[in-house]
């Protein structure tokens, strides 16, 4: 899906007309319009994930999301929350904790920004292991290319920006 999310969009579109209560097609629809930069378009995606899906384990992927589009929006509150209910069913999760650690340090409550970190650098890492600001650059490495959105640029910035502040190791 990587900097094709036209394609991405036609095949989650195609998929949800088979199916509209395949809840993976309505993630990817969101995913796709939060990489394109249309991150309240995504939201209403997600919402359908959420609605259509029974378990929890799933759902906090979708949470993470969700946390990620508010985060982008610069909603820092909402973002909290959802990422927070991610974290509640799966804590471990990478994207999720990056939003709501992020989220906190960029609204000033830096010390909750560092407990958080410091919580979720003593788990286990998820199949991300994002653990280092060094990690961080190189999945926005891979998931940028030289079209993509200024505001989804931003975004990915942003979030390292409040990683670095609540004390996120360099390396």
């Amino acid at each position: 899906m990587l900097n094709q999310y036209e394609e991405a969009i036609e095949w989650a579109r195609r998929a949800i007309a088979i199916d509209a209560n395949y809840p993976p097609a309505h993630e990817r629809l969101g995913l796709a319009y939060g990489y394109s930069g249309q991150f309240e378009k995504s939201l209403e995606y997600y919402d359908n994930a959420i609605r259509l899906t029974p378990q929890d384990s799933d759902k906090s992927v979708y949470y993470g999301e969700k946390a990620g589009a508010y985060f982008a929006l610069k909603q820092y509150d909402q973002a909290i929350e959802w990422g927070r209910r991610a974290i509640a069913i799966v804590s471990n999760r990478s994207f999720a904790n990056g939003s709501t650690i992020a989220a906190l340090a960029l609204t000033g409550h830096e010390a909750e920004a560092r407990e958080a970190l410091e919580g979720f650098l003593a788990l286990p890492p998820d199949a991300l292991g994002l653990r280092t600001i060094a990690a961080w650059k190189t999945t926005q490495a891979r998931l940028m290319g030289p079209h993509s959105d200024p505001a989804v640029v931003d975004f990915f910035d942003r979030r390292i920006e409040g990683l670095r502040k609540a004390g996120m190791p360099e390396q």
